[in-house]
């Protein structure tokens, strides 16, 4: 399902966000309260994301982000949703904001929207 939204996101974006190498990759952040979100985030400037909560999807999108970077290891990302399945109490997928942060070798990714902050850890690849 994960592939189809991609590929969907792929073939309807018309041109390429501005990013690079520093986020890209497969990145998990355990929220607690038994939420879960899984992202995939590609070099060449799209994403997708799957949430899950106490074992249940409750999100799933997919989009394109923008990435301005301060340092080589920060900066500013803008996602924005081209797709997206979202349950009632997940609310429906917007423009998220974000400053980040890129630390221990580039295995965390911290995202900090306002007074909300993630941290996501690097994923390997599956083959």
């Amino acid at each position: 399902m994960r592939r189809l939204l991609l590929a969907t996101v792929l073939a309807l974006s018309p041109g390429l966000a501005v990013a690079d190498e520093t986020i890209a990759g497969q990145w998990q952040a355990s929220l607690g309260h038994g939420v879960i979100i899984a992202m995939d985030v590609l070099a060449d400037g799209h994403w997708s994301s799957q949430t899950v909560q106490n074992n249940r999807v409750v999100a799933e999108m997919a989009g394109t982000y923008q990435q301005d970077s301060k340092t080589p290891a920060s900066g500013e990302l803008v996602f924005t949703p081209v797709t997206s399945q979202t349950s009632p109490q997940h609310g429906p997928a917007q423009v998220e904001k974000d400053r980040y942060t890129v630390a221990a070798g580039g295995q965390v990714l911290r995202l900090v929207s306002g007074k909300d902050s993630m941290e996501f850890h690097r994923q390997p690849y599956a083959k």
